[in-house]
């Protein structure tokens, strides 16, 4: 008697998952740092104006992409904080944060900002810039489209 052949499927999708596992888990080994999940409450749907300031991001940078792909959060501020803490800026709070690969936080209504800065246009476009050029750093393009850091 034989013993019986059984096939075993694994979807690709769940293959692409165990590699990155698997990566994320070498990555944490040698000491690099692993990306948190973005913070807040996940925006189901951006306001309208960010598709205008989107182009016209894009068109003062040269530099285009697909606004659907950012996804967006408010993370609510502590009592009486201009923004959320981050360790990004030397006095430790941001009004919004781009996180690769295309993940924006923008800071919640505070008592500086009662709207929040999702309406800020400011610091959405900054945040869209960031993420149409792909880092956290502010090249020449911040300075250009007049969303450099004040």
């Amino acid at each position: 008697m034989h013993a019986p052949v059984v096939s075993c499927v694994v979807p690709l999708a769940a293959v692409a998952a165990a590699r990155a596992v698997i990566a994320l888990i070498g990555v944490a080994a040698v000491g690099c740092e692993v990306p948190t999940a973005p913070r807040g409450d996940m925006l189901r749907m951006p306001p309208a104006a960010f598709s205008q300031w989107w182009q016209e991001v894009e068109q003062c940078s040269g530099v285009s992409g697909d606004l659907a792909r950012v996804d967006w959060y408010v993370v609510p501020c502590a009592d009486g904080e201009a923004g959320f803490t981050c360790d990004v800026t030397p006095d430790g709070l941001c009004a919004g944060e781009w996180r690769a690969p295309h993940v924006i936080q923008l800071a919640g209504p505070n008592r500086f900002f009662p709207a929040g800065y999702v309406q800020d246009e400011w610091t959405v476009k900054h945040e869209m810039l960031h993420d149409l050029l792909g880092t956290a750093d502010h090249p020449q393009a911040f300075k250009t489209c007049h969303l450099a850091l004040r």
